[in-house]
C-alpha cells in the first residue's frame, strides 16, 4: 500500500512540475468591440437621392429707385410675376457623420449648387453653396426694354425632417443671392416634401 501510494504521490508529483513549467494556458477575457459613442448609430440617415417641388416664394432687394423703400426694382419685379412658381428639384446628400456634401438641380433649368453643411439638432440641418453651375449669370428683360446682368454668387438651404434617424420628408427654404450691379437680390423658395427617390 505505501509503494501504491508513493506511485500516486510520484505521478501527482511529475505532473505538477509539468504544468508549472508549461506556459500559462489560461485565457485572458477580451472585452466585445463596437463603436466608442452611441451618437454615430443615432444619427439621422440623410444620404441618398431625394426629389419635389421647390416655390417660388419670395423676392428680396434688386435694383431701382424704390429699392429702399423695400420695392424691388426691375430685376425683382421679374420674379415676383412668377411667385408661386413650382420647379421640380433633385437633392443629392452624400453623409459622413453629421458632415453633409450635396448637390441641388433644378429639372427646368438646369441650376444645380454644391453644397457642405452639417445635421444641426432637433431634426434639422443647415447647407451653404458657394459654387454653382449654369446660370451663373442670368440676364433679365425688363419691361421697359431696359435688362439686368445677374450674377449668382450662392446659396444657402435650411431643412428639417420628419424622423430623427429614418426620415422619409424633407421640408425647408432654399435662397439664392445674385449680384446685380452694385445690388442684391435674394430669391427664396419653399419646400415642403422633398422625399426620397
Amino acid at each position: 500500500m505505501n509503494s501504491r501510494a508513493a506511485l500516486v504521490a510520484g505521478l501527482f508529483a511529475s505532473v505538477m512540475a509539468t504544468v508549472s513549467c508549461g506556459e500559462n494556458t489560461i485565457a485572458t477575457p477580451v472585452p466585445p468591440t463596437g463603436p466608442s459613442s452611441l451618437s454615430t448609430l443615432l444619427l439621422p440617415k440623410l444620404g441618398g437621392n431625394w426629389g419635389g417641388d421647390l416655390t417660388l416664394g419670395g423676392v428680396q432687394g434688386g435694383t431701382g429707385p424704390a429699392v429702399n423703400a423695400g420695392v424691388t426694382g426691375c430685376d425683382g419685379a421679374s420674379f415676383a410675376q412668377v411667385l408661386g412658381e413650382k420647379n421640380e428639384y433633385t437633392l443629392t446628400i452624400k453623409q459622413t457623420g453629421s458632415d453633409l456634401n450635396a448637390l441641388m438641380v433644378s429639372a427646368s433649368n438646369g441650376l444645380s449648387c454644391d453644397y457642405s453643411g452639417t445635421v444641426g439638432s432637433g431634426k434639422t440641418f443647415a447647407l451653404h453653396s458657394e459654387s454653382c453651375s449654369q446660370m451663373r449669370s442670368l440676364t433679365l428683360l425688363c419691361r421697359n426694354g431696359e435688362s439686368r446682368v445677374m450674377s449668382l454668387v450662392g446659396s444657402s438651404v435650411t431643412a428639417q425632417f420628419d424622423d430623427p434617424v429614418n426620415p422619409t420628408v424633407i421640408q425647408g427654404k432654399a435662397a439664392y443671392t445674385f449680384n446685380v450691379g452694385a445690388s442684391a437680390l435674394v430669391v427664396n423658395q419653399s419646400f415642403q416634401s422633398l422625399t426620397r427617390r
